[in-house]
């Protein structure tokens, strides 16, 4: 009985640091984690962000080589507005026929 006894108040004082330690290591561990698929998923925005760059840039050059249309640029080469070229040509012909006649009216 005695053995129980002093198995019991030993866990009961080891219990209290045990539980301690236990909830800072999973914190901390649960914080490493998180942080590190917080990082691997900023570097993935950061990839696409740089790839959908890539794209636009290509789509504005693409349009631009047809002639239409031409993208005012800043310094840093970013798009800050769109100048429309248009050219038109025009031409006309007109004939016209016709027969008179007289009529006479009361």
């Amino acid at each position: 009985m005695y053995l129980l006894s002093s198995i019991g108040n030993w866990v009961r004082q080891a219990s209290l640091p045990r539980d301690i330690l236990l909830t800072v290591v999973s914190a901390l561990s649960g914080w490493a984690i998180s942080h590190y698929y917080y990082v691997r998923a900023l570097n993935d925005m950061k990839a696409d962000a740089e790839e959908r760059h890539r794209v636009e840039e290509l789509v504005f050059r693409g349009i631009e080589a047809i002639g239409n249309l031409k993208y005012s640029r800043d310094p840093t080469g970013r798009v800050v507005g769109v100048v429309i070229e248009l050219r038109g040509e025009a031409s006309a012909e007109a004939s016209a026929k016709g027969a008179l006649s007289v009529t006479t009216t009361k």
